[in-house]
């Protein structure tokens, strides 16, 4: 046999040996290695603060700025109808000290879509910031269209979700802003809640 025929399949299996002695050895590590340069810039203010952001700010983040109940948006695919007086009867929230209840109805009715897909739409993971650094998670809602949303994020066009979101906040905070972001309408929506 030739030279050359017996160095390729051992140049193979030591190229297979060292590649798994180096898998093995990278996925067994207690710490990952850190290669970033440890350079220090001069004048340079290291630590990072967590920035409240205003009102203002983050209605700049929405592509649409709005507010519930907006006329302007009365036939968009998506938008918040005007707020409502208390939660949905059914929920039997109870009442906290302190808190008062806040009901936003979402509707979302894309009728350019046809029948049989999805998207990926979760109004329940929408959350209130009150422009403090405070952010409020919804309490509970109710779908009034099982067929439009399904599984907690899966909105089927052409049918026509109406979501209602319930949220707990503080008396004493007046001025929130809803940032409404999905997959299954187009820009994101800065609705500007005023109690």
């Amino acid at each position: 046999m030739p030279r050359s025929r017996k160095t390729i399949p051992v140049l193979v299996a030591s190229l297979v040996l060292v590649g798994s002695i180096g898998w093995y050895w990278s996925s067994h590590q207690d710490k990952p290695v850190n290669v970033s340069s440890q350079t220090k810039l001069a004048g340079v203010n290291e630590t990072t603060e967590d920035r409240v952001q205003s009102i203002q700010e983050l209605m700049k983040q929405g592509t649409v700025k709005t507010y519930p109940g907006d006329p302007e948006l009365k036939k968009k695919s998506f938008r918040a109808e005007a707020l409502l007086a208390s939660p949905p009867k059914e929920l039997q929230l109870k009442e906290k000290t302190g808190f008062r209840y806040v009901t936003v109805p979402l509707v979302l009715h894309d009728t350019t879509e046809t029948v049989g897909g999805y998207s990926i739409y979760k109004p329940n993971l929408f959350v209130l910031n009150d422009g403090k650094g405070n952010e409020y998670k919804i309490v509970d809602y109710v779908s009034h269209n099982p067929k439009a949303w399904r599984n907690s994020h899966q909105y089927y066009a052409p049918q026509r979700a109406q979501i209602d979101l319930v949220y707990q906040v503080p008396v004493k905070s007046k001025t929130f802003v809803l940032l409404a972001d999905s997959d299954a309408f187009p820009k994101t929506h800065a609705i500007k809640i005023e109690l």
